[in-house]
């Protein structure tokens, strides 16, 4: 019973993990696809899903894209998509968006290195 527990907690730390990690890299994935091109949230995801082979799962997209909104580092646009009057929200990075993409690929690339380099360098016993 004591292993059940055990693997059980392990199993929600993994979750916890993994949840803090897309917490932290949804708004640098969101900037990149939008320095491609302008898309829709629904465009996004499936992007997201289709080049993670389905692993990584955009978690409260919509805040994020309100909060980049709010900080100037994207914008949107309506467009009519059909002809009955059908609108979809599109968006597209901003020149200090394009600006906060460079920084954040600057952080994580330094902290991913850092963080590769202890699990796996040289002196890495695992």
């Amino acid at each position: 019973m004591k292993k059940e527990l055990s693997k059980t907690s392990a199993n929600k730390n993994i979750q916890n993990f993994e949840a803090q990690f897309k917490k932290s890299t949804t708004q640098l994935l969101v900037l990149h696809f939008l320095s491609k091109e302008e898309m829709y949230a629904y465009d996004i995801i499936r992007k997201t899903l289709e080049l993670s082979n389905n692993v990584y799962k955009m978690p409260l997209l919509y805040n994020i894209l309100n909060r980049l909104e709010e900080d100037n580092y994207i914008m949107q646009s309506r467009r009519e998509v059909s002809k009955t009057n059908r609108v979809r929200v599109y968006y597209k990075i901003t020149s200090n968006g394009l600006q906060y993409l460079l920084d954040l690929k600057h952080c994580y690339m330094q902290l991913s290195e850092s963080v590769n380099n202890i699990l796996f360098g040289e002196d890495s016993t695992t």
